[in-house]
């Protein structure tokens, strides 16, 4: 027993450093079970930084010439776009002993290790999803992902608490070691630990309600 527990909890040597803390947004909305085994963080490249910086400048511009309801229209769509820029700036994935969460600015799954059927790295193409963020594509595969990721993803298969088969994919340049840790996490797990359940609020995400 002694030399099992240890191996289990080699898991987490890892979470003696800097990445066991995480920011401030983790620590309060990414609580994992267990200890942090793996912390990601992709941003927003600067294109797309840029691109709402300019649509920003082109409602602001107007209003300080004084052009007629260029106020209005400054008013309406600085909150919109900040709103949008925050959302979106940051998917985030963290793994720890007891589940995989996956937060693309306020949205995405928590999935619980003992539910994951199987994970594994792949590649996908962005048009085959119509883009980046928060895509659903074929067969209901929910896609989570960031430009940048070379078309990298793990693909993970798992239950939901009653029972219904799902498929989530996580882009991530690191997709490889992702994957390693997932399943090293998974092997970890009593083996008769069973699938907890998934809040109502974590099923809607899901569902796309």
């Amino acid at each position: 027993m002694g030399d099992t527990d240890d191996g289990e909890r080699s898991l987490a040597r890892r979470d003696a450093s800097p990445l066991a803390t995480g920011d401030p947004y983790e620590r309060q909305y990414m609580k994992g079970e267990g200890l942090v085994l793996y912390r990601a963080k992709q941003r927003t490249p600067w294109p797309m930084n840029a691109l709402i910086g300019a649509l920003a400048l082109s409602s602001v511009i107007p209003a300080v010439l004084g052009l007629p309801g260029a106020w209005i229209t400054a008013v309406t769509m600085l909150p919109v776009l900040f709103v949008v820029w925050a959302l979106f700036a940051v998917l985030r994935v963290t793994v720890s002993e007891g589940n995989v969460n996956v937060q693309y600015g306020l949205f995405g799954p928590t999935i619980p290790m003992a539910a994951i059927e199987s994970v594994t790295p792949t590649e996908y193409k962005w048009t085959t999803f119509g883009g980046w963020g928060i895509r659903r594509g074929p067969g209901g595969i929910w896609l989570y992902n960031m430009p940048g990721d070379g078309g990298r993803a793990v693909r993970i298969e798992w239950r939901d608490g009653k029972g219904r088969r799902r498929v989530t994919l996580i882009g991530s340049p690191n997709h490889v070691e992702l994957a390693e840790t997932i399943s090293k996490a998974r092997l970890a797990l009593p083996g008769a630990a069973p699938a907890p359940a998934l809040s109502e609020g974590q099923r809607a995400l899901d569902d796309g309600e």
